[in-house]
């Protein structure tokens, strides 16, 4: 019986940090979205045709990125580690990660064709911005907050 609750809890616990890592994703989502637009100042209308098209070449440049790092660690445990890797299974590796950035690279010139087509390219080039100073902003914020120890 005992067990049984000690697992149980076990499961709790985790289940409980999952969706609190999910709802912390979400609560970023949110903040950009809303930094995003105020930054680039979308109208309604543009917003509607705006974030389906952003939203779908930033979750493709994203899962390439996902993809790429799983990779990457794959072929490490598979060797054994960084240093243990023959130079072919390197070179392997590097390839490997030039041809996904070189896919990332063609995704974010479909993206900025494609919003050309639905915003100014003075508020593509705000968008880029925005984007650096969000990033910025959230490595900043996660950095106050590990220094104050949350």
């Amino acid at each position: 019986m005992k067990k049984l609750l000690y697992i149980s809890l076990i499961l709790l616990i985790a289940t409980n940090s999952v969706v609190g890592q999910k709802k912390n994703r979400q609560n970023i989502k949110l903040l950009k979205t809303a930094f995003i637009t105020n930054a680039i100042t979308l109208k309604p209308v543009e917003a509607e045709k705006f974030w389906p098209v952003y939203n779908q070449y930033t979750n493709k440049i994203q899962q390439l990125k996902v993809d790429l790092e799983n990779s990457k660690t794959q072929e490490f445990k598979n060797s054994g580690g960084i240093d243990s890797l023959s130079e072919s299974d390197a070179q392997k590796v590097l390839d490997q990660y030039l041809l996904y950035e070189k896919e990332v690279y063609e995704t974010k010139i479909s993206m900025i064709k494609d919003l050309s087509t639905i915003i100014s390219a003075h508020q593509i080039i705000k968008l880029q911005k925005a984007e650096r100073d969000f990033n910025k902003r959230m490595l900043q914020e996660y950095g106050r907050r590990k220094r104050m120890g949350q």
